[in-house]
């Protein structure tokens, strides 16, 4: 049976859904406000995209392992890849409606965490490229 586009549609809806839920039980018993849905959004943006990179390095991890780096170089420059348009989305987003939501009487600086954010994405990037490099030239030499 042939999987088609509205069913995965349907699919990744339903689990967007069901991991903003899981994101609002934590971020709201860690706060004393009720988040709003573009912090929820941000954040399982984030999140999401983090989760993706643990996956991809553990990906690449056990390849090197097994010994066959080359059959495993697709799946992991993809995954960096989603990963790096989820946490852009999120790192664009956040400014855009913190800028909104609050009143600027004075100037505003992001502290560093959003720096590393913006570090994680641009390493996550540059992985994603040297993974869709031509792997069999330097095969060899490892």
């Amino acid at each position: 049976s042939c999987l088609c586009v509205p069913h995965i549609l349907l699919f990744l809806a339903g689990l967007w859904a069901r991991f903003t839920e899981i994101v609002l039980f934590f971020f709201s018993s860690l706060c004393f406000f009720f988040p709003l849905d573009w912090q929820i959004a941000t954040l399982a943006l984030l999140l999401g995209g983090a989760a993706i990179i643990l996956i991809a390095f553990l990906v690449g991890l056990i390849s090197i392992c097994v010994g066959s780096r080359r059959r495993f170089y697709r799946p992991v420059a993809v995954m960096l890849f989603a990963a790096v348009v989820l946490q852009v989305c999120s790192l664009v987003l956040y400014p855009i409606k913190f800028i909104e939501t609050v009143s600027l009487k004075i100037y505003h600086e992001f502290n560093w965490g959003y720096g590393l954010a913006w570090g994680a994405t641009i390493f996550s990037f540059g992985g994603a490229i040297l993974y869709c490099l031509n792997p069999k030239n330097y095969e060899d030499y490892y």
